[in-house]
């Protein structure tokens, strides 16, 4: 199990480890971030806007994952003044199980109490060539 309280406290640090889980291919310690009952949504889903509840939709979700490889390029995250948000905005350049490369540019907007993710806003754009 990831710890999080220790190793992660604000809500930056949280969206910098899940970013290196997620990059590592840790699929199952990134899920651990995530509160029990925590709320995903993707309003701009490419099939329509999605939404999920619970750690283990997040984690079934990400063992899905056909990627090699993943890297989060171009990261700048903005702080909410409420101490539970954080704005992450951010490519994940990734090469995808065909081996072609490709970004996503994508912005995640946060909210963490003690030290996990209770919401996530996950806003994703178009694939662009890597």
């Amino acid at each position: 199990m990831v710890e999080t309280t220790a190793t992660a406290k604000s809500p930056a640090d949280v969206f910098r480890k899940l970013a290196e889980l997620l990059a590592a291919k840790k699929f199952a310690d990134a899920a651990q971030l995530y509160a029990e009952d925590v709320e995903v949504r993707n309003p701009f889903a490419p099939d329509g806007p999605t939404a999920s509840r619970g750690r283990e939709a997040v984690a079934a979700f990400f063992s899905n994952s056909t990627v090699k490889s993943l890297e989060f390029t171009d990261v700048s995250l903005i702080e909410g003044i409420d101490g539970e948000t954080v704005v992450a905005e951010f490519d994940m350049s990734m090469m995808g199980a065909e081996g072609t490369p490709f970004k996503l540019p994508s912005v995640f907007v946060l909210r963490v109490r003690d030290g996990l993710i209770v919401e996530s806003r996950d806003y994703v754009g178009p694939r662009r060539a890597g």
